[in-house]
């Protein structure tokens, strides 16, 4: 499957989704492709401490997206490419958009995160639209609180009331993900009751919605 992790601001936990979700199909025994595509390349130097057998993480420039892509994807031998944009809006987002199977993206329950990711929900569908095929995107929110709290009935009920897809599955503030920058070591090895939990439950309803697109587009990882 083919997943982009999109966000037009930083600081979501954008990086964060996409190395714990690259690290959870990869210790699971999956091929995993990481193209970082983010100015911090902060995907990328986790990668060179992982270390995890199925997994390559290469940061790039956005120009050479296309090409890196065809090359991917043309071999065959992979199983899932993630693509973490950079935290800003940018071309490159919408050549990624038009490839995936499903677009993650990610938000604090803040007022700010929240409007952002209605501007990237706007960008998916109009890229849709211009391809000719409904692009599946899921709201993912990062940093949550363990408890329920009002800031997150408030973005709970801003997402209702903009009908943003949302998954079930939210990323609580946990130090796995933290540690898992220092270490390499993603929390699907580290921490499997907790955010382990968590990433691989995630991975499920990625897997869920994917699967349903690739229906529609079955010759999508040729490129």
């Amino acid at each position: 499957m083919i997943i982009t992790f999109a966000s037009s601001k930083g600081g979501v936990g954008k990086s964060t989704a996409c190395a714990a979700t690259g690290g959870r199909l990869a210790v699971r025994g999956d091929s995993v492709f990481i193209v970082d595509l983010d100015q911090n390349r902060t995907v990328e130097r986790w990668g060179r401490k992982a270390r995890i057998e199925g997994l390559t993480v290469r940061a790039i420039e956005r120009e050479d997206f296309s090409s890196v892509f065809r090359e991917i994807s043309s071999g065959g031998s992979v199983d899932h490419i993630l693509i973490d944009l950079a935290g800003a809006r940018e071309t490159t987002a919408l050549k990624a958009f038009a490839r995936s199977d499903l677009v993650v993206i990610p938000a604090q329950a803040s007022e700010p995160d929240l409007r952002e990711a209605l501007v990237i929900s706007k960008d998916v569908r109009d890229v849709g639209d211009e391809i000719g095929r409904a692009i599946p995107y899921r709201l993912l929110l990062t940093k949550m609180s363990p408890l329920r709290t009002r800031v997150t009935e408030f973005a709970y009920q801003e997402m209702a009331r903009h009908g943003l897809p949302v998954f079930q599955t939210t990323m609580v503030e946990r130090v796995a993900y933290k540690e898992m920058f220092l270490t390499g070591v993603p929390p699907a090895m580290t921490d499997k009751g907790g955010a382990g939990a968590e990433v691989a439950s995630l991975v499920a309803e990625m897997e869920a919605i994917a699967a349903t697109s690739q229906e529609h587009q079955p010759h999508q990882m040729a490129g």
